[in-house]
């Protein structure tokens, strides 16, 4: 019989495939490629992958989830810094994520939350999940119209 798995660790896990599936797309990322906007008001790499680390280590992710906070990743310049960035900024959603009692998944977030208090725990994991693949879908199109450019 296979492992039964928690809620939380099922939602790690989606995480953790839609940030590798991410992760993937940027292999050979160029500083030039990273800083081109694709089309007049098309936002850049630069833009969508600073976004995404910024969603993964909002400091509301561990107030919200009523657990500690982490470090946040440190401003990118270029591509490579960008991409080591995304990946601090998702090893802290992980913690984060991790830190929270599964039980408590199914509570409001209180009022912490604003206009979201009374929407659960769940619910805002599951928000910044569509973000990452949201966004993540993002870079890959923008990347795909770079290529189709013939720059890549």
């Amino acid at each position: 019989m296979p492992p039964v798995t928690t809620e939380r660790d099922d939602l790690a896990e989606w995480g953790r495939y839609a940030f590798a599936r991410l992760r993937a797309r940027l292999q050979g990322v160029s500083d030039e490629e990273y800083r081109c906007e694709p089309g007049p008001g098309v936002s850049s790499l630069a833009w969508r992958l600073g976004h995404i680390a910024d969603l993964l280590a909002d400091d509301r992710n561990a107030t919200w989830l009523g657990v500690p906070r982490g470090a946040a990743p440190p401003h990118a310049d270029d591509a490579a810094a960008a991409v080591a960035a995304l990946e601090q900024a998702f090893a802290l959603w992980q913690s984060v994520l991790s830190a929270v009692p599964d039980h408590t998944l199914a509570e409001a977030i209180g009022s912490v939350g604003g206009p979201y208090a009374d929407s659960t725990r769940r619910a805002f994991v599951l928000h910044v999940l569509d973000e990452l693949v949201h966004h993540g879908a993002e870079v890959a199109l923008v990347r795909d119209l770079w290529a189709a450019q013939g720059r890549g």
